[in-house]
């Protein structure tokens, strides 16, 4: 199962999907690509090693967790 947990001014949301699910894997990229396209920024993290998060460009569907963070406002 791959999660995509997506940071959030109401909250994070997770979305869930089943590698094996055509149409889980679609929606799971179809949201990852909207929020990159709207300038979020994405890392792939490993559950079990727990190690720091790595950039990523590019949905994944065989990966554990994909985070996406939203665009950093300046000042």
């Amino acid at each position: 199962m791959g999660q995509l947990a997506v940071m959030g001014r109401e909250g994070d949301t997770k979305i869930i999907w089943d590698p094996g699910s055509k149409d889980e894997v679609k929606n799971a990229k179809r949201t990852f690509d909207e929020l990159i396209g709207k300038g979020f920024m994405a890392y792939a993290v490993n559950k079990a090693d727990a190690s720091k998060g790595k950039q990523v460009r590019e949905f994944d569907p065989k990966a554990e967790k994909l985070i996406l963070a939203p665009p950093m406002a300046g000042g």
